[in-house]
């Protein structure tokens, strides 16, 4: 069966809501099937007094590279290596025992362990790799061994989670995290001028997804959505990439689609120094933009015992980049959809980015290690915008959405707009053995600010308005002709100059951040009295959140102050710069010279005509805090081949906002402050059934929530003047925040099966159900008395929601084939999801932002001696961006896109490759559409890039 065909399959099956049930049924099932398995022979019983440990870590032959979710057993006890590669065994009676241990794509590890009753036995196995092939000490197996170790971890998972390594991303030419998630399956991403920013995951809004480092949730600079801005952070700081989309009692619940993990690497996950180094030059195509990136990562284990590690990495890109952007505006007018705006913008641009991380790790001894995290991640973006916008009214009768005759106003602009985003995380924790129990604690601190600063605006409008015939035949590429002027062009938008006078300068300063600080205990012991052996957890957790954010707005529009400076618009031009040609298509004549601002505004700031914008700089500005107080319980337990993890979370939040209340008519201001306290308890049960090591079902229902956005629930109230509508009533407008809005709350279903390939793959499907109440929206709505009419505009919850879908995903490497062939490996996955959820106030339904139908990824690698390549392909189908609720015809999507990069890498000697790197190959444009694609809202290219670069590693 095809893809589609059994998404449209599945999907039939979900939308008679049939999942959760099926679900559930498989839950209930499973114990039963466990209990006719025949049970692995069980270590003999030993009491407290006598009972022995058994501690190990396990490493690679090669490089001493920490294993983690290797299968060990001893005993008929079984665990699995953690993140660091590290097992412990309790409870093992003194005497003779094999130990065994299983890694995918490693050979399987046999020895004999004497397990004493008074001092844990320690041993440290070292796996050696399936059919490697060893060239002057070099294993020639990058891109297979970074696979073994993500599936290793996934397998090794009684919850539904998704691993990719950094050694498999490196081998992506990617920019950032938020690009390298979306290799993943059912992850996609939301781009900004064509990289990745946001991401969703399952199609779920960005919302619904937390982002952490090492576990501690990420603070973010950004002032309207909690959806984490993963631009920031370079992808050359990590170790791995954890996808958890099924959460257990211990993790935190707001994550109704689940949590991406960024996990750093410790100078004790492997032997000897580490050093790592890389520099790489390029070009974007369009602008002609520089392509820098370097990267570097230093360290070690030091004293007597090697018990000490440490380990700093740094990162440095710089990209110019240019951007074709052309936007369209349509509105509903007389019940006919018309053309009111046009914007051809040319964005040229400088973004920076600069990560440090830094990691102490100390092994006291086999009981007790304590670590100690800082990673620092910067974000600066600098721009240049110039503007041609065209307003159009008075449109003919005869005027439609394809063609028509409008009057046209033109405005001509330069924005320069810098802002410098900052995510800096700190932690400190530990890991000890008192007794029997396991203590795990951390403290932590994430800080995240964003300022704007400088973002200046020159406008430049049109003394003379002709009417302006249009046709969007071609939506993407429409065609102007202005009627009635002998000086105008015959066909296109190069106007003349000297219709352009100065309309206003605009300054504006803005500053939000973010704070996070954590404290968590968890409490870890054995227990023997469900199933044959297990755990049982139970931790606190405080989380105490302040977000703050301020806008200033300022404006000159004196015609007077401008003519003072001696110049006009045409002085601000530049030949040398080129003329603006976005697509080589839409010609705007030249472009603004880039100091304009540096020359010509002083005098225009300094005047008394330079006013504070009062409503806009008032409004926007609000402070929150968010404090959480969390309790659990987790039970583990293990019946043969089945695997349970089962336990409640409770989470008590208040939140507290102050905002302001502006009348515009009364020009008053209004503090006002909101409290809310509410508590949500989180159940769930996740079953892991093995048919054997290498087939894996898992079940699972758990439970999660999303708190609204800060500024959704700040207290805010902008209250617009009040004025005679058409029919003789005393209209207003009022945009407000609703403290009252309430949290989403959601209750997941999955269920998968994995089929594990030797010597290394995975063949797996997934379904998943997601019933979420309370969903949240941003609604107006209109009020009517005999005599007023008053539209709200503000954020109110809908009643019910779901997500529902399905996810299948292969990646093999196919030694089988004969030499050269068996070189090849294969990365694909595919994700159908769809939602739905009911707007407030019987508004009707609709799909939710961010969902996507159809996301997939495919991906084709070789390996040959020293030389490594792979081509990727992602795609993500149209998705909802915004909902105009008065008429949905006009609501906002973004279309379909896909891009095609290439990467390849060449060992040169034993420590230095040479690689390369492409990206959009294809030079795939985006776009956004208001309800059909005949109406284009926005349509941007990014042109292609590309890079060479040289890579140490000792």
């Amino acid at each position: 069966m095809q893809p589609h065909a059994l998404a449209r399959a599945v999907s039939r099956v979900l939308a008679r809501r049939a999942l959760p049930a099926f679900a559930l049924a498989c839950t209930l099932a499973l114990p039963l099937a466990a209990q006719a398995a025949a049970p692995e022979a069980a270590a003999p019983a030993a009491s407290p007094a006598e009972a022995g440990t058994l501690i190990g870590q396990v490493r690679e032959s090669l490089r001493g590279v920490t294993l983690a979710g290797a299968l060990v057993r001893i005993g008929g006890r079984q665990a699995s290596t953690d993140a660091n590669g590290q097992f412990r065994i309790d409870g093992l009676a003194p005497g003779q025992y094999t130990l065994d241990i299983d890694f995918l794509g490693y050979r399987h590890y046999s020895q004999a362990v004497s397990i004493g009753g008074e001092r844990a036995t320690v041993v440290n196995p070292v796996l050696s790799a399936t059919n490697a092939v060893e060239l002057d000490r070099v294993l020639v197996r990058g891109q297979r061994d970074a696979q073994a170790l993500a599936l290793n971890q996934e397998r090794a998972s009684t919850n539904y989670v998704n691993v990719v390594s950094a050694d498999l991303l490196g081998t992506f030419p990617d920019n950032n995290i938020a690009e390298s998630t979306q290799r993943m399956p059912g992850v996609s991403i939301e781009r900004d001028q064509g990289e990745g920013r946001y991401v969703t995951v399952r199609g779920a809004p960005k919302e619904y997804t937390t982002v952490s480092l090492d576990g501690v949730p990420l603070a973010n600079p950004d002032k309207a959505s909690r959806g984490v801005e993963l631009d920031t952070i370079p992808s050359d700081v990590i170790s791995a990439l954890e996808v958890t989309k099924a959460l257990t009692p211990d993790m935190d619940g707001d994550a109704i689609a689940g949590n991406i993990n960024i996990r750093t690497q410790s100078a004790l996950d492997r032997k000897g120094p580490i050093v790592r180094a890389s520099i790489a030059g390029g070009r974007y195509q369009l602008g002609d933009g520089k392509n820098q990136r370097a990267a570097a990562s230093l360290g070690g284990q030091f004293g007597p015992d090697r018990q000490l590690g440490l380990l700093l990495s740094g990162s440095f890109s710089r990209q110019g980049r240019f951007t074709d952007n052309v936007e369209n505006l349509f509105e509903s007018i007389g019940g006919r959809y018309l053309p009111t705006e046009v914007q051809i913008k040319d964005y040229e641009g400088t973004r920076t980015r600069t990560g440090l991380t830094g990691r102490l790790d100390l092994r006291i001894d086999e009981n007790n290690q304590v670590y100690a995290l800082a990673s620092l991640a910067r974000f600066e973006d600098h721009e240049f915008r110039d503007n041609l916008i065209m307003a159009l009214d008075r449109h003919t009768a005869a005027s439609n959405d394809v063609t028509g005759t409008a009057r046209a106003t033109f405005d001509k602009e330069l924005r320069e707009r810098t802002y410098d985003k900052r995510i800096n995380t700190y932690s400190l924790g530990g890991e000890h053995w008192l007794g029997d129990w396991r203590v795990d604690w951390q403290a932590s601190r994430s800080l995240a600010d964003k300022k704007t600063d400088p973002r200046k605006q020159y406008i430049f409008r049109s003394s003379v308005r002709p009417n302006l015939n249009y046709d969007y035949t071609n939506p993407d590429y429409p065609v102007w002709s202005i009627v009635g002027r002998a000086d105008a062009p015959a066909t296109g938008l190069v106007l003349p100059e000297s219709w352009f006078g100065f309309r206003r300068f605009n300054d504006r300063f803005e500053s939000g951040s973010e704070s996070e600080t954590g404290l968590r205990v968890d409490l870890r012991h054995d227990q023997d009295w469900l199933g044959e052996d297990g755990e049982i957890r139970l931790g606190l957790r405080s989380r105490q959140r302040r977000k703050s954010f301020d806008d200033e707005r300022y404006r000159n529009g004196s015609a007077a102050d401008f003519a003072k400076l001696g110049v006009t618009m045409s002085d601000l031009l530049c030949t040398d710069l080129g003329p603006s040609d976005n697509f080589d298509y839409f010609f705007t004549g030249r472009r603004f010279c880039r100091d304009i601002f540096a020359r010509y505004t002083g005098p225009l700031i300094n005047s008394p005509n330079y006013v504070r914008l009062i409503p806009d700089s008032i409004s926007g500005d609000y402070w929150a805090s968010e404090d959480i107080t969390a309790g659990y319980a987790r039970l583990d337990a293990r019946w043969g081949k089945l695997n349970m993890v089962a336990g409640v979370r409770y989470e008590a939040t208040r939140t507290t906002g102050k905002a302001n209340q502006y009348d515009v008519a009364t020009k008053a201001i209004t503090p006002v402050g909101a409290q809310r306290d509410y508590g949500d308890v989180l159940p769930s049960v996740n079953l892991r059934y093995a048919l054997d090591e290498d087939r894996i079902l898992r079940a699972s229902y758990t439970t999660g929530i999303n708190r609204p956005n800060f500024n959704e629930t700040a207290p805010y109230r902008l209250l617009g003047e009040r004025a005679s509508d058409i029919d003789g009533k005393l209209a207003q407008d009022i945009t407000e925040g609703n403290p009252a809005a309430k949290e989403a709350y959601s209750h997941n279903f999955d269920l998968s099966y994995e089929h594990y390939l030797r010597p290394l793959g995975l063949v797996s499907v997934a379904l998943f159900y997601k019933r979420i109440n309370d969903p949240l929206f941003l609604s107006t709505r209109t009020v009517e008395t005999a005599t007023t009419r008053t539209r709200y505009t503000r954020p109110e919850n809908g009643s019910d929601g779901s997500v529902k879908g399905v996810e299948l995903a292969w990646q093999q490497a196919l030694d089988f084939l004969p030499a050269p062939l068996d070189g090849l490996g294969l990365y694909a996955n595919y994700t159908y999801a769809d939602s739905d959820a009911k707007l407030p106030f019987g508004a009707g339904r609709t799909m939710l932002p961010g969902t996507s139908k159809h996301n997939y990824n495919l991906a084709v690698s070789y390996e040959y001696a020293r030389f490594t390549s792979r081509l990727a392909y992602t795609y993500r189908s149209r998705f909802i961006q915004s909902f105009d609720v008065n008429d949905r015809n006009l609501n906002v999507y973004w279309d379909g896109r896909g891009s095609l990069d290439f990467s390849a890498s060449l060992g040169l000697g034993r420590q230095w490759r040479l690689f390369t790197e492409v990206n959009n190959i294809t030079d795939t444009i985006q776009r956004r559409f208001q309800g059909s694609r005949n109406r284009v809202l926005e349509m941007e290219g990014f042109g292609r890039s590309w890079l060479v670069g040289i890579r140490y590693e000792m």
